[in-house]
This record gives structure tokens, sequence and C-alpha cells, in this order.
């Protein structure tokens, strides 16, 4: 199941999770890691440096996607003609424009 990273509950001290339930969060100035505790089930927000940082991602924890991450995914257009879904995907950034032509009108 892979390795195992100790850190602490505000509430009930030490424990340990798996990298799958801890997400690294990045902030404007920094970066903190949350995880909910096994124990008590709070979610837990925690500062970091570079090098926790470091030691967290080679143990297999990941990014959490941010709101902008998550937008910028693109998503597939349907067209009734082309049921293969070859074409073009439509994007973030394609329906933000679109949407400030149509408040030009």
């Amino acid at each position: 199941m892979g390795a195992m990273i100790r850190t602490t509950c505000n509430t009930c001290g030490q424990v340990d999770l798996h990298p799958e339930g801890i997400k690294l969060i990045r902030g404007a100035q920094v970066v903190t890691y949350k995880f909910i505790c096994p124990k008590c089930g709070r979610t837990q927000h925690k500062m970091t440096d570079d090098t926790i940082v470091g030691l967290l991602l080679t143990a297999g924890v990941d990014w959490e996607k941010t709101q902008e991450e998550i937008r910028a995914e693109t998503l597939p257009i349907f067209h009734p003609e082309d049921p293969d879904l070859s074409s073009p995907t439509l994007t973030y950034d394609d329906l933000s424009k679109l949407h400030e032509e149509l408040e030009e009108l």
C-alpha cells in the first residue's frame, strides 16, 4: 500500500496516513497540506516548507487542483455530424471569450 506518513492532528496528536489521504495546496505565499484525521475525522491544515513538500511528493502525495486548474480542463464538444468527437475541445478560455462577446451584444 506504500509509505506511511506520520503527522499530527491538533486534537488527537500523532497519526499515520497513506499518501492518498493527504493533499498539497498551493497558496499565494505558502504551501500547506491537508488531511482528514483517521481518529477524529476532522480536516487538518498544516503549513509546510520546501523540504517537506519534496518529501511528501516523493512519498506519493498529490497536489490538490485549484479552481483555475479545474476550469482550465477541457471538455469535449459534441457535434451531431461528428459522432466520434474528434473535433477540437472547448476550453474555459473559449467559454470566457464567448461570454464576453455575448455581453457586448
